[in-house]
């Protein structure tokens, strides 16, 4: 039996403004003025033990509607397993949000960005393009420290008596 999942929010976050000034491919989500909130969810079962907040990777990625935008001043949320984060080191914390950032895309048409009603730029995400669920440009960059090379090693360790 679970408990509600328990959430906390952090608006603007260092962490994103870094991950992006230390990666060129994702400079254009600063120039766009992208407003960013990650949201911290923590899993626990009734018992007290906290669990896995998603069933993969440790994060989600939520493109925001026009009104979600306007209330909450936020253009995209990205939902944290809290639990992962916290037990994480740097460069596990820096994959993460590199792996959350570099599945948003801004939409182009004859190489101009499109605008939406509200001025904000239209965002949309890539599909993972790993079989299992993840990006292989963070998995490449980050090799053992990224999130999909963990929940790799987890497919394998959950199937190792079924596949090997």
């Amino acid at each position: 039996m679970y408990m509600p999942k328990s959430y906390t929010i952090e608006k603007n976050p260092e962490i994103i403004d870094w991950v992006i000034e230390e990666n060129d491919n994702l400079a254009e989500l600063k120039e766009y003025n992208i407003r960013f909130a990650i949201i911290y969810v923590t899993n626990t079962t009734s018992d007290g033990e906290v669990v896995p907040a998603f069933k993969s990777l440790p994060y989600k990625v939520k493109l925001n509607s026009a009104k979600d935008r306007c209330i909450k001043n936020i253009d995209v949320e990205i939902y944290i397993d809290e639990s992962y984060f916290e037990s994480a080191d740097s460069e596990e914390k820096e994959a993460v949000i590199y792996g959350a950032l570099n599945q948003i895309v801004i939409k182009h048409k004859d190489g101009m960005p499109i605008f939406q009603d509200d001025g904000v730029v239209k965002l949309v995400l890539k599909r993972p393009d790993m079989i299992f669920e993840g990006f292989s440009k963070c998995a490449e960059k980050y090799k053992i420290k990224s999130p999909e090379h963990k929940a790799f090693t987890q497919l394998t360790t959950d199937f190792n008596n079924i596949l090997f």
